[in-house]
Protein backbone atom coordinates (compact mmCIF):
# COMPACT_ATOMS: atom_id res chain seq x y z
CA UNK A 1 0.00 0.00 0.00
CA UNK A 2 1.46 3.36 -0.97
CA UNK A 3 1.01 6.85 0.36
CA UNK A 4 1.19 9.89 -1.93
CA UNK A 5 2.67 12.81 0.00
CA UNK A 6 1.84 16.37 -1.04
CA UNK A 7 3.87 19.14 0.60
CA UNK A 8 2.18 22.56 0.51
CA UNK A 9 4.09 25.66 1.60
CA UNK A 10 4.81 29.00 -0.06
CA UNK A 11 8.38 29.14 1.33
CA UNK A 12 10.64 27.34 -1.19
CA UNK A 13 13.37 26.72 1.37
CA UNK A 14 10.89 25.10 3.76
CA UNK A 15 9.37 23.07 0.93
CA UNK A 16 12.77 21.68 -0.07
CA UNK A 17 13.69 20.99 3.56
CA UNK A 18 10.41 19.15 4.09
CA UNK A 19 10.98 17.16 0.90
CA UNK A 20 14.40 16.04 2.18
CA UNK A 21 13.03 15.14 5.62
CA UNK A 22 10.06 13.21 4.21
CA UNK A 23 12.39 11.22 1.93
CA UNK A 24 15.09 10.69 4.57
CA UNK A 25 12.52 9.42 7.09
CA UNK A 26 11.09 7.10 4.42
CA UNK A 27 7.59 8.53 4.68
CA UNK A 28 7.73 8.95 0.90
CA UNK A 29 10.75 8.98 -1.42
CA UNK A 30 9.20 11.35 -3.99
CA UNK A 31 6.74 13.78 -2.41
CA UNK A 32 5.06 16.32 -4.66
CA UNK A 33 5.61 20.01 -3.93
CA UNK A 34 3.04 22.81 -4.12
CA UNK A 35 3.43 26.50 -3.27
CA UNK A 36 -0.18 27.23 -2.32
CA UNK A 37 -3.54 25.62 -1.62
CA UNK A 38 -5.10 26.25 -5.03
CA UNK A 39 -2.37 24.24 -6.77
CA UNK A 40 -2.80 21.20 -4.55
CA UNK A 41 -6.61 21.45 -4.72
CA UNK A 42 -6.46 21.49 -8.53
CA UNK A 43 -4.07 18.54 -8.47
CA UNK A 44 -6.38 16.51 -6.22
CA UNK A 45 -9.47 17.34 -8.29
CA UNK A 46 -7.62 16.14 -11.42
CA UNK A 47 -5.61 13.21 -10.07
CA UNK A 48 -7.43 11.83 -7.00
CA UNK A 49 -8.08 8.09 -7.20
CA UNK A 50 -10.18 6.25 -4.63
CA UNK A 51 -7.78 3.31 -4.57
CA UNK A 52 -4.82 5.51 -3.56
CA UNK A 53 -3.99 7.32 -0.32
CA UNK A 54 -2.88 10.92 0.11
CA UNK A 55 -1.12 12.74 2.93
CA UNK A 56 -1.12 16.53 2.64
CA UNK A 57 1.49 18.34 4.74
CA UNK A 58 -0.23 21.71 4.83
CA UNK A 59 0.96 25.16 5.83
CA UNK A 60 -1.73 27.57 7.03
CA UNK A 61 -0.48 30.98 5.93
CA UNK A 62 -0.14 31.06 2.14
CA UNK A 63 -1.21 33.33 -0.71
CA UNK A 64 -4.12 32.69 -3.13
CA UNK A 65 -5.73 29.85 -1.13
CA UNK A 66 -4.47 29.49 2.43
CA UNK A 67 -4.56 26.31 4.49
CA UNK A 68 -7.96 27.04 6.05
CA UNK A 69 -9.49 27.86 2.67
CA UNK A 70 -8.01 24.63 1.27
CA UNK A 71 -9.57 22.66 4.13
CA UNK A 72 -12.92 24.39 3.54
CA UNK A 73 -12.72 23.58 -0.19
CA UNK A 74 -12.05 19.87 0.27
CA UNK A 75 -15.19 19.54 2.40
CA UNK A 76 -17.29 20.00 -0.75
CA UNK A 77 -15.24 17.62 -2.93
CA UNK A 78 -15.73 13.89 -3.34
CA UNK A 79 -12.58 12.89 -1.46
CA UNK A 80 -13.04 9.85 0.70
CA UNK A 81 -11.25 8.52 3.72
CA UNK A 82 -8.06 8.18 1.69
CA UNK A 83 -7.12 11.85 2.19
CA UNK A 84 -5.24 12.80 5.37
CA UNK A 85 -3.94 16.23 6.37
CA UNK A 86 -1.20 17.11 8.82
CA UNK A 87 -0.92 20.84 9.39
CA UNK A 88 2.72 21.95 9.48
CA UNK A 89 2.87 25.60 10.50
CA UNK A 90 4.87 28.27 12.28
CA UNK A 91 1.68 29.41 14.01
CA UNK A 92 1.82 29.25 17.79
CA UNK A 93 -1.79 30.37 18.16
CA UNK A 94 -3.64 27.76 20.23
CA UNK A 95 -6.90 28.70 18.48
CA UNK A 96 -5.43 27.25 15.26
CA UNK A 97 -5.09 23.84 16.93
CA UNK A 98 -8.69 24.06 18.12
CA UNK A 99 -9.90 25.13 14.67
CA UNK A 100 -8.01 22.24 13.02
CA UNK A 101 -10.08 19.76 15.03
CA UNK A 102 -13.17 20.88 13.08
CA UNK A 103 -11.85 19.22 9.92
CA UNK A 104 -12.18 15.41 9.79
CA UNK A 105 -9.21 15.07 7.43
CA UNK A 106 -6.79 16.73 9.88
CA UNK A 107 -4.95 14.02 11.79
CA UNK A 108 -2.03 16.05 13.12
CA UNK A 109 -0.71 19.51 13.89
CA UNK A 110 3.06 20.11 13.85
CA UNK A 111 5.39 23.06 14.15
CA UNK A 112 7.60 23.76 11.16
CA UNK A 113 10.13 23.04 10.01
CA UNK A 114 9.74 19.27 9.98
CA UNK A 115 12.52 17.48 11.82
CA UNK A 116 13.31 13.79 12.00
CA UNK A 117 11.38 13.44 15.27
CA UNK A 118 8.27 15.03 13.75
CA UNK A 119 8.56 12.76 10.70
CA UNK A 120 8.86 9.75 13.00
CA UNK A 121 5.77 10.99 14.85
CA UNK A 122 3.83 11.15 11.55
CA UNK A 123 4.61 7.46 11.05
CA UNK A 124 2.93 6.65 14.39
CA UNK A 125 -0.36 8.45 13.72
CA UNK A 126 -2.99 5.68 13.87
CA UNK A 127 -4.47 6.52 10.46
CA UNK A 128 -1.01 6.23 8.86
CA UNK A 129 0.66 3.34 10.70
CA UNK A 130 -0.49 0.85 8.06
CA UNK A 131 1.77 2.52 5.48
CA UNK A 132 4.94 2.02 7.51
CA UNK A 133 4.66 -1.50 8.92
Amino acid sequence: MSLNVLIVDDDKVITLLHKVMVAKSKICLNPLLFSEGKEVLNYLVREYKEDEHYLVLLDINMPVLNGWEFLDAIQTEEFGKELFVVIVTSSVDSSDKVKAKNYPQVIGFLEKPLRMDSCNYIKTIPELVQFFS
